[in-house]
């Protein structure tokens, strides 16, 4: 219901509201470049992607991302830099699966044959559309 008159103060300090739930904030204890992802991972997905008991797992997936950034950069350098990019890649990956970001867990098996394009030609085409 639209209220006549002039918005007070508070009115207009209110964020507007779309009926959805908010974006996740980043923990104060993540680094800036750690932030920096958290930010992008949480504004790539729809506001409701992620819940609140989701966030110790998306810091965990920030973390390991950026470890394993930071871990493939000293690889030349540092031999052991490679057994800790490759345990930081496989943490990415289950936890990717686990918060539903890889496209694996984001779809419905059972949908996803429906998808695939036929190799088979399709009879009820003209000749130059794939029928015989």
């Amino acid at each position: 219901m639209i209220r006549p008159g002039r918005k007070s103060a508070a009115q207009l300090s209110m964020p507007p509201l779309n009926g959805g739930p908010p974006r996740l904030d980043p923990p104060e204890f993540l680094s800036e470049p750690e932030r920096k992802l958290f930010l992008e991972l949480t504004e790539a997905c729809s506001p409701g992607h992620f819940v609140r008991s989701d966030l110790p797992l998306l810091t965990a997936f920030v973390q390991a991302t950026e470890l394993s950034r930071s871990a493939i950069r000293r690889a030349g350098d540092d031999p052991a830099a490679l057994g800790q990019w490759d345990r930081a890649t496989k943490m990415i990956g289950m936890l990717a699966t686990r918060l539903r970001l890889s496209p694996q867990s984001r779809s419905e098996p059972r949908s996803v044959a429906r998808h695939l394009p036929s190799a088979l030609p399709r009879p009820w085409l003209p000749e130059e559309e794939g029928g015989k």
